[in-house]
């Protein structure tokens, strides 16, 4: 008899290709409890940012452009030397552009040129330099106000022309106070942490449209970009900044370890059993790891330090006269192991970072756990982690833009259809909506910077409000990058688990939870049997269990 043809009636995509498990990364990441988690960690770390420039001396903030500054001096033979002219450079320029506004005061403690440029040094009289500006720009709109009302326009197209005209000179006026004053206040600095965010979200930006427009390694295109993402803004902070780096690190690490652990911990559970565990729930687990969360990503780093700085104890018998030499160079292959150690870790480190806040929600371990498991999977299968992270940066990257075109819309829709209803005009003779928040002009520029000068008090309330729902809703885009950065990494770890240690993906430590115990119901006394219905013959005796026996879960119990 001929054997019988076999049909192929579908094919798990999944097992047969393990990698397209990455595209759940969307589905999981947009889960609303990891956008939360993910947005309030952006707000806190936002806002403990902002606190912090807050608290730092004005003449140990940002200059204007000072990133790029500290980016061109890289191409210099000494660039710490021609980081520090530049930059004491434009801080002279901003000094003295402030001491020239200060001569308008006419104070007899600023008569000359040297008393102004000390007290600019210091930000002095700037209080009463705004209200001189405010006053200037009163007196030159009331000018412009009686210029139109005496003007005796023939017709009414010469009173439109006057009419627009007026209303053109107004904004002029307007502009040019704002101007005037963004002049001034940047005798305080700049912020390091607004610094440094605006910066990193111009390389973001620059990155989706490079991707958009094909431009890949043209200056300013995606490689450049990341490349720049990850190295000119913090290592800026980290060379010339090194205590608010520290301080800053220190709060990302706390908030990240509380909220990017607790998304990690809902996609696990997420990605192995389809099951959505609750905000609480995810926040108690990051909470109790909120040691390894931390020092999962530290302990590699200090090893790396200890021993470096083991090589550079013994280094300095070098400078021992005649015999320092030889003590270093007959060891030197120590030296050499060290490095090679060294080495070994910081790629380690590099490369499995993203490993390890995964390992930790998914196995409940600690940072050793965490640390042992990403460097194991790296240099087992390198190049599958190396494709791996490919395909979730290409998908990552394809989502992002999505889900950015989806709150661009958003924000256009919504400018367009309350300007509608909107007709007064601002005190600028602008339209007071489009004052308040100028419309979105393209996918790649969403942040705004309202002028608060130009506007009245109701008007600039309003507007602080409108910004602050505004930018809430573009930092969603944001929240979704983390949500999905931790999803994908996550799925990745279960993939790179199956692969080293043949575990299979819905294996995922659940910790007992007291509401387990507490939703279970209560245990109470059967009602007594009434005498009709009582039985009265005795139940059979029960054998009792052999202690040095025990039932294995698979094979039936034997009684005898």
């Amino acid at each position: 008899m001929a054997d019988e043809p076999h049909v192929i009636r579908g094919i798990d995509w999944r097992e047969t290709f393990p990698f397209t498990n990455i595209f759940r990364s969307f589905r999981v990441a947009i889960h609303p409890s990891k956008i939360l988690l993910a947005l309030v960690g952006l707000l806190l770390i936002y806002i403990g940012g902002r606190v912090l420039d807050g608290l730092w001396l004005d003449r140990h903030l940002a200059v204007d452009g000072e990133i790029a500054i500290y980016q061109q001096s890289l191409d210099k033979d000494n660039p710490g030397k021609a980081f520090e002219e530049a930059r004491k450079a434009a801080r002279q320029r901003t000094v003295e552009t402030y001491a020239g506004a200060l001569s308008a005061l006419e104070k007899s403690e600023l008569k000359t040129h040297t008393d102004r440029v000390k007290a600019a040094r210091e930000g002095e009289y700037f209080g009463e330099l705004k209200k001189y500006l405010l006053d200037e720009r009163k007196r030159a709109i009331e000018a412009a106000n009686k210029a139109f009302a005496n003007a005796k326009p023939k017709n009414d197209e010469e009173r439109e022309l006057a009419k627009k005209k007026h209303d053109q000179s107004i904004r002029e006026i307007y502009d040019e106070a704002a101007d005037q004053y963004r002049m001034i206040d940047s005798i305080h600095g700049r912020g390091l942490f607004i610094t440094l965010f605006d910066y990193e979200v111009s390389q973001v930006n620059n990155v989706m449209q490079g991707v958009y427009s094909g431009n890949w390694l043209v200056s300013g295109g995606v490689v450049t970009s990341v490349i720049n993402f990850f190295t000119v803004g913090p290592c800026w902070l980290l060379s010339q900044h090194l205590l608010y780096f520290v301080l800053f690190t220190i709060w990302f690490l706390i908030v990240w370890s509380i909220f990017g652990g607790a998304v990690a911990r809902i996609a696990a559970v997420h990605v192995a059993r389809d099951e959505k565990i609750s905000v609480r729930q995810a926040l108690k687990f990051s909470a109790s790891k909120v040691l390894s969360f931390i020092f999962a990503p530290i302990i590699p780093l200090v090893i790396i330090v200890i021993v470096g700085l083991l090589v550079t104890v013994v280094a300095l018998l070098g400078n021992i006269p005649w015999i320092g030499p030889i003590l270093v160079g007959v060891p030197f292959a120590l030296a050499l192991a060290a490095g090679f150690v060294m080495t070994l870790v910081l790629i380690g480190t590099v490369a499995g970072f993203d490993l390890m806040y995964p390992t930790i929600a998914v196995e409940g371990s600690d940072a050793f756990d965490a640390i042992s498991r990403s460097f194991s999977y790296i240099y087992a299968r390198p190049w599958r982690l190396v494709f791996y992270t490919a395909v979730a940066i290409v998908y990552g990257a394809l989502t992002y833009l999505f889900v950015r075109l989806f709150i661009y819309m958003v924000l256009g829709m919504t400018h367009s259809f309350v300007d509608l209803g909107m007709f007064a005009q601002a005190a600028s003779t602008r339209e007071l909506w489009t004052t308040m928040w100028p419309a979105p002009s393209n996918l790649w520029k969403l942040p705004y910077d309202p002028t608060m000068l130009s506007m009245n008090l109701g008007e600039s309330i309003g507007s602080w409000f409108v910004a602050l729902w505004v930018y809430l809703t573009i930092a969603l885009i944001g929240a979704f990058a983390i949500s999905f950065y931790f999803s994908a990494n996550t799925i990745i770890y279960y993939l790179m688990r199956r692969e080293v240690d043949a575990t299979e993906l819905d294996d995922v430590y659940v910790e007992q939870l007291e509401d387990d115990f507490s939703e279970a119901a209560p245990v109470t006394a059967a009602p007594a049997a009434t005498p009709a219905a009582a039985d009265p013959t005795p139940p059979p005796a029960q054998p009792s269990p052999v202690p040095d026996e025990q039932t294995r879960p698979d094979e039936p119990s034997n009684p005898a």
